[in-house]
């Protein structure tokens, strides 16, 4: 029976491998968070077949049971506790894969580790037992008649040397142990090497040219030669560094699937929403053609990153990696992308059943006979609260010094879910409520939404990690 199994899933996995495909990722880390039926709404609505939770929470995964939405679940770096020896290995399987399959839940792959080797973007939640746990992982899958679940690790940029030219790259000499022990154990299972990219910081922050490059209609005369192939946008050029240092590994026909790729919106050179649209329409253009890359010709699967921003999401180098949401947190969509590979000039779907807090703003009431006690709550409300739309270049760096002041307030009291408390639009006396919208332009003060904590607490529902 499992090997009858075993040959339904493979033929299935071929017959998929024509075309590339496009899912999306989801994160969680916001203040605002989307109901969970929404985004099954939204997925089938835009035609997107494949889902990547940056989470394994089943109480999440099983309201995906009977969508037919392909999703993959991930055991984050800080959890490897959870399957770190065999038997808890198959207390997480049995829970985190296997329960929610028979519920009729379409898990196919485990993400086990984001990027535990980096040291940029995740370098604080580095670990080393990803191989370790994978394989338990691995084993439990086998075991319990889930052979055709795939696992893998999702890598950076950051785990190769730093290269001019796609030909010289190769893994990092401190971690090339452990690459080459995660190399051949994806040889072995058929798992792909999942990499994630976000070409805006690669061009920008590690090579340095023209950010003209990173686009695929690149309007400029800047191209990178190397021998035979010639590169004029860094996402081949990026995908084929990593093909170099697998080939050199010994793995030339090991798939690249892309499992993270976005343009962030705000808080950072260039994000802004006219190149997140920009971006997209060039790169699935690029994806929808199937040509592939000069090294790695053929389709490319992908997960774009990410369906919407994350106020919460601890940040390194800085406040843009917030923003990567094709969406807003309360489900508008940001700009023009057709998920369907049809280059259509559309906005997606806006999510349906969105529950709004009351039009209210806290706002500054423009005191300033204490700058020194405005300064403190002003810092006070951007430690707690997300600011990154007033940092420079962002959305809302244009505003007046008291119009900052008066965001500030704003991000922190919605982030409060508009609590009448008198301290949370207070301020030492600083604050005011007021009904009357302070956005201006490009710059939106937002308002909270009826979060999916707040429901699930009303429905009596427990979440879990």
């Amino acid at each position: 029976m499992r090997f009858i199994i075993g040959i339904f899933f493979l033929i299935l996995f071929m017959a998929t491998q024509v075309n590339s495909f496009v899912g999306i990722t989801w994160g969680r880390m916001q203040s605002q968070q989307l109901v969970p039926s929404m985004v099954v709404d939204l997925l089938l609505q835009n035609q997107i077949p494949a889902l990547r939770l940056r989470t394994s929470g089943y109480d999440i995964s099983e309201i995906f049971s009977g969508t037919n939405i392909s999703l993959t679940i991930t055991l984050v770096n800080n959890f490897m506790w959870q399957a770190n020896r065999k038997d808890l290995a198959y207390t997480w399987v049995n829970d985190r894969v296997k329960n929610p399959v028979n519920k009729g839940v379409n898990i196919v792959d485990v993400t086990v580790g984001t990027e535990p080797y980096s040291n940029t973007f995740m370098k604080e939640a580095r670990t080393d037992q990803v191989v370790k746990v994978i394989k338990f992982i691995r084993e439990a899958l086998d075991d319990m008649g889930l052979g055709y679940v795939k696992t893998t690790t999702s890598h950076g940029m950051d785990v190769l040397k730093l290269t001019k030219v796609p030909s010289e790259a190769d893994f990092r000499d401190d971690i090339k142990e452990q690459m080459l022990e995660s190399l051949e154990f994806f040889n072995q299972t058929g798992a792909p090497f999942d990499l994630v990219m976000f070409p805006i910081h690669y061009v920008n922050e590690v090579l340095n040219y023209t950010m003209e490059f990173a686009f695929f209609n690149n309007k400029s005369e800047f191209k990178i030669q190397d021998g035979k192939f010639t590169y004029t946008n860094v996402v081949e050029l990026m995908i084929d560094s990593v093909a170099w240092a697998i080939r050199k590994a010994g793995y030339p026909n090991m798939k690249i699937m892309i499992g993270q790729i976005g343009w962030p919106t705000d808080g950072y050179p260039h994000a802004n929403v006219e190149n997140a649209e920009r971006f997209y329409k060039g790169f699935l253009k690029f994806i929808a053609s199937n040509k592939g890359t000069p090294l790695k010709p053929g389709p490319i699967d992908v997960f774009l990153h990410s369906l919407s921003d994350e106020n919460l999401f601890r940040t390194i180098y800085g406040a843009f990696q917030r923003h990567w949401g094709i969406y807003e947190a309360d489900g508008n969509p940001k700009y023009k992308i057709d998920f369907s590979l049809q280059d259509r000039d559309i906005y997606p779907t806006q999510a349906k059943g969105i529950v709004k807090m009351p039009n209210r703003w806290c706002v500054f009431n423009r005191n300033r006979e204490n700058m020194d006690l405005v300064n403190k709550n002003y810092n006070f409300a951007c430690n707690i609260a997300d600011c990154t739309s007033l940092e420079k270049g962002a959305s809302c760096d244009g505003l007046s010094d008291d119009s900052k002041i008066s965001y500030a307030f704003n991000v922190f009291f919605q982030k409060q879910k508009q609590k009448q408390k008198v301290e949370l639009c207070d301020f030492d006396g600083l604050g005011e409520i007021t009904a009357e919208n302070p956005s201006t332009g490009n710059c939106e003060f937002p308002i909270e939404i009826l979060t999916f904590q707040d429901q699930a607490v009303k429905d009596g529902m427990i979440l879990r990690i």
